[in-house]
């Protein structure tokens, strides 16, 4: 690859490192879903679905704290993703999108992430949420099998694969790094990771996403939890997302990996045969 080619996309990075560093205090952000499809939050309130720029009741999310984030997500991933698929990751800066959506997408020249503007606007968004909502479609890109077999994504890992690709390599990675991006740890997240704080951030992460896509969620509202653990599934979940539960047990597993020991995604949507 040439570098005139790439060249656009370093120049891209550079200003989202610029933008970085223009921000004193990240505040807040919020999730997605994923592989080459958009995704509607549906919620009692349907502006939810729909948040342009200087709508009301809102996240405190400003434009500047939405390309810190990425800044940081794609100087921490661009290479990883360069080395792995020969191409560059491309993240559009997407801030006056004012749809609830974020997905990853394989294109002919680069691998795309996009999260939409509407989606780090909705009310409940903290940046704990939004990196693990990228580490998520990261997770498709790079998560390895299983894969989906739907027609035009079966290049793309499957959900639960995304979620245990976030939870036990992409969250831990960046949160080293960028450690103010979580600013609380729950007391139950506090009690399973004990002083560790790879696991502790990886948790509260895989945590606020969870809490943020049952907001908006067409799913009957149950809490995840963090003590009960969802059912063994009968199959692999290859093609669908698992329940919340199980996706919140994912990232639990995928944290407790940073403990040591064994580490392996769920039974919940990954049986053992």
């Amino acid at each position: 690859m040439s570098f005139k080619k790439i060249l656009p996309y370093i120049l891209a990075s550079l200003l989202l490192i610029f933008l970085v560093g223009m921000v004193q205090s990240p505040r807040s952000l919020i999730k997605s879903k994923s592989s080459n499809r958009q995704v509607h939050a549906q919620s009692e309130n349907n502006d939810y679905f729909y948040l342009p720029v200087g709508s009301v009741n809102v996240s405190s999310l400003t434009m500047i704290d939405y390309a810190s984030v990425i800044g940081k997500f794609i100087t921490q991933n661009y290479t990883r993703v360069l080395q792995q698929t020969g191409l560059p990751l491309t993240i559009p800066f997407e801030w006056e999108s004012p749809y609830f959506a974020a997905f990853a997408k394989k294109n002919s020249d680069s691998m795309q992430i996009s999260i939409w503007g509407g989606m780090a606007r909705a009310p409940g968004a903290t940046p704990g949420a939004l990196t693990a909502v990228l580490c998520h479609e990261l997770g498709h890109i790079l998560g390895g099998e299983p894969l989906q077999t739907i027609p035009g994504a079966d290049w793309a890992s499957a959900e639960g694969q995304s979620d245990f690709f976030a939870a036990s390599q992409c969250l831990p990675d960046l949160l080293k790094k960028y450690p103010d991006l979580i600013t609380n740890i729950d007391p139950q997240v506090e009690k399973l990771c004990g002083e560790n704080r790879d696991c502790a951030r990886t948790m509260q992460a895989g945590l606020e996403m969870m809490r943020l896509l049952q907001k908006y969620s067409y799913r009957d509202y149950v809490p995840v939890s963090l003590e009960v653990s969802e059912k063994p599934a009968a199959d692999l979940i290859r093609n669908s997302y698992p329940s919340d539960q199980c996706r919140m047990d994912t990232y639990v597993q995928g944290a407790l990996c940073q403990l040591g020991g064994s580490c392996r995604a769920p039974v919940c949507w990954f049986p053992e045969k």
